[in-house]
């Protein structure tokens, strides 16, 4: 009697145990997705009142969302994988386009450029019409102005420079500098400008997952580029 006894609480204390205790890696989830509703939908069919199933329109109408959930789901999924694909495919193209150019000279839009140890920074600025006063304006890092130079009327294209000096004649730290040439004309209407500049490209910078052009010391989007020639006479 006492062994029943005992094998009984055993047993009722085991079942209890099992219950009770929950996968150590049970995680919850906010997604609807095909296999929920999969599941949400046997469920349904599981637990039906056997006297009163389920009507067999709206059995069918469930199965249409299921089907409708799945194709929309396939897609996204499609999509998502072509997304990554054509980014691939640009990023590698932008590189292959970089590594071929490193030896050539480029001409890019220029605003911000590197000024290296007791150098000077030149830029060609186009003017859209002839204008009587052009200046330039330099801002270091911080975007404080260095220097200010007027260089008087001009037209058509133009190669201004910036010897590397501040308006108090000292000469500026290496580093980036913004450059911004503007014009006006008789009238005093602003003229507009093309600002450029070109150099060698000695080689292949990544920033941010972008692709760069180191010429010079400056680096240079490729979307900056206008163009990219084997000889020295866009120097």
């Amino acid at each position: 009697m006492s062994i029943a006894t005992s094998s009984t609480t055993s047993t009722t204390t085991t079942a209890g145990q099992s219950a009770t205790k929950q996968p150590a890696n049970a995680t919850g989830s906010n997604a609807l997705g095909k296999n929920e509703f999969l599941k949400i939908l046997t469920a349904q069919l599981a637990h039906q009142d056997p006297t009163a199933p389920m009507d067999s329109n709206a059995f069918v109408a469930q199965l249409a969302q299921f089907s409708a959930l799945e194709e929309q789901q396939n897609t996204n999924d499609t999509l998502t994988q072509m997304l990554a694909l054509q980014s691939t495919n640009n990023q590698t193209g932008a590189v292959s386009v970089a590594v071929a150019s490193v030896g050539k000279y480029a001409t890019y839009n220029a605003d911000q450029m590197t000024l290296s140890p007791g150098a000077s920074i030149s830029v060609s600025a186009t003017l859209a019409s002839p204008a009587t006063d052009v200046e330039m304006e330099v801002d270091d890092a911080n975007g404080h102005q260095v220097r200010r130079q007027s260089f008087g009327p001009m037209a058509g294209t133009n190669t201004l420079t910036w010897d590397g000096h501040s308006d108090s004649g000292i000469a500026e730290p290496a580093g980036t500098y913004t450059i911004k040439v503007t014009a006006t004309d008789a009238s005093g209407k602003p003229v507009s400008v093309t600002q450029q500049s070109s150099g060698l490209i000695t080689g292949v910078t990544f920033q941010n997952g972008i692709t760069q052009l180191m010429i010079g010391n400056t680096p240079v989007s490729l979307s900056d580029v206008n163009q990219i020639q084997a000889n020295s006479n866009a120097h």
